[in-house]
């Protein structure tokens, strides 16, 4: 059971509906209706081939916080989240074509992927996604994110090959390494967790999750940019949810009470430049936050 559901009133619900059928994405409003038994999984992959370049990547600002038409990894896997929650096959050349894109993305030398191109300079975009002279955004220090969530993808898809097994060998030692969790490197574990068919290894990275994480506990902390709990355990089916269930309740009932009355969600966060595209930005962040919190992953791609 979706835990925020729980927490919404009838009339946070209606507005929720009207909301997304007015203004959210094609993309966010394909994806609700068919999660809602209302449309069709073809009309998602028809608004997402919008966001698909030649070279197989995503990018025209799927995840709205960089104004760029060129494909990015981190664009990548945010239309893989989508993707992967429909009823179709692992050959799919939506799929196969993305996976092509990512392997040769990957950098086996420093066994991390570049999230974003040097080019993203040249555009519109969050300051924490600018690339430095030396290639990086500050991203790099925790390559399990996106590295974790890609192998989910590729022991999904391509379970056999060679680029699936090397990577899992770096993903697995990172995992090793981990310490203390980043909170974006802990949610592509967490994905990872969910995606992979291999149970001891979902099992490692629960255990880890629970040994380490550290969750905001407060309204304070939530009104802010940190790992909160439903970030993560969206559903009372979580493995995590018995453990963290009061706070993960807690923090649903927040949630909840954050909604506008026109019923959208609103990042927690903003640029600080370029306020023109940043509006524009934080239209689409509104989209995809609001259907992604009504709709916890399920995970759908069948081989």
């Amino acid at each position: 059971m979706n835990i925020l559901n729980k927490h919404l009133t009838k009339d946070q619900k209606i507005a929720i509906n009207l909301y997304i059928s007015r203004d959210a994405r094609e993309v966010d409003r394909a994806f609700h209706a068919f999660r809602q038994g209302e449309g069709s999984h073809e009309a998602v992959i028809h608004a997402l081939e919008a966001y698909q370049n030649r070279d197989g990547g995503f990018g025209h600002a799927i995840e709205p916080d960089r104004r760029m038409v060129d494909s990015s990894v981190i664009d990548t896997t945010v239309a893989l989240q989508y993707v992967m929650q429909l009823p179709i096959s692992t050959r799919h050349t939506m799929i196969v074509k993305a996976l092509n894109y990512l392997e040769k993305q990957y950098n086996g030398e420093k066994k991390l992927f570049p999230i974003v191109p040097e080019i993203v300079n040249h555009v519109p975009r969050a300051p924490w996604w600018t690339v430095n002279e030396a290639g990086e955004t500050g991203f790099e220090k925790t390559p399990g994110n996106p590295s974790a969530e890609i192998l989910g993808y590729f022991q999904r898809c391509q379970p056999g090959s060679v680029f699936t097994a090397k990577l899992e060998t770096d993903v697995i030692n990172r995992l090793h390494e981990i310490t203390e969790w980043d909170m974006h490197e802990i949610q592509c574990f967490y994905r990872l967790a969910e995606l992979t068919p291999k149970a001891e290894l979902k099992e490692e990275i629960i255990h880890k999750i629970k040994e380490l994480v550290q969750f905001t506990k407060s309204p304070e902390e939530w009104s802010g940019y940190g790992l909160q709990p439903l970030q993560i355990i969206t559903n009372t089916q979580s493995p995590l949810y018995n453990q963290f269930e009061d706070l993960a309740e807690e923090n649903a009932r927040w949630t909840a009470e954050q909604l506008h009355t026109k019923g959208y969600w609103n990042p927690s966060w903003e640029w600080g430049q370029y306020p023109v595209e940043w509006e524009q930005s934080k239209k689409e962040w509104q989209s995809y936050l609001t259907v992604n919190a009504c709709h916890p992953p399920q995970y759908l791609v069948r081989g």
